[in-house]
């Protein structure tokens, strides 16, 4: 199955605001050059204000959150899962299945960095375990062959039981938000069938153990 965090809000600091006193403070507090650093509403609040929707930006924890379960959970260490993270800048990040995160934010956030630098995250065996690509969300979805399963608050009410039925497929795959609040940016998503999986706003790596265990209750009436 796909998991596709879409429109996530992981980037670097933008231009814009690269000199400005709270993100030059933070870059030095790490020792790096401010232009290659994970832009974090946590640290870089004062300086957001200027960025076109700086209230959703800015917010790789989201990320950092949904990763851990995701790449953790059983049925990506049986080989179950495709995780790819979409950004808001329309870049593409594939994780391989043997991937395994820092626990710690401060070490999750360096090696987002170190993969924006270098494009890919290397083992020590020699196998590249994460890679960074220029790709729309249309044109990932288009390259998965399966009509996509968006998850939103709008969209039908199902139980467990009833997403399990439509995650029957091994190439499911379902599209949550990377983001803290608001719809998705992506147009080309405006078309695509919709599922809620609670009766209020949830978090996004909420929403995807709800996806994650679906798929395992699928496979175990399969």
């Amino acid at each position: 199955m796909w998991i596709v965090l879409a429109d996530s809000e992981l980037e670097l600091v933008p231009k814009e605001i690269v000199r400005t006193p709270a993100i030059l403070k933070s870059a030095q507090m790490r020792r790096k050059d401010a232009s290659g650093v994970l832009l974090d509403s946590s640290n870089h609040f004062a300086s957001m204000k200027g960025l076109k929707e700086w209230q959703r930006r800015g917010r790789p924890d989201i990320v950092h959150f949904c990763l851990l379960l995701a790449l953790d959970s059983q049925l990506n260490r049986e080989g179950g899962l495709k995780v790819v993270v979409h950004t808001r800048n329309d870049e593409v990040i594939e994780f391989a299945s043997e991937t395994r995160l820092p626990r710690i934010y401060g070490r999750f956030t360096g090696l987002m960095e170190d993969l924006f630098k270098k494009g890919k995250i290397v083992s020590p065996e020699g196998r590249t375990l994460m890679r960074l690509k220029r790709k729309t969300l249309s044109k990932l979805l288009e390259e998965t062959g399966v009509e996509p399963i968006v998850f939103d608050e709008s969209g039908e009410k199902l139980g467990i039981t009833e997403l399990a039925k439509l995650l029957t497929s091994n190439d499911a795959c379902v599209v949550i938000g990377g983001f803290p609040s608001g719809g998705f940016k992506s147009k080309c998503l405006e078309g695509c069938k919709k599922v809620s999986v609670a009766h209020e706003p949830l978090c996004a790596w909420s929403v995807l153990a709800k996806a994650v265990v679906a798929r395992e209750a699928a496979l175990e009436g399969a």
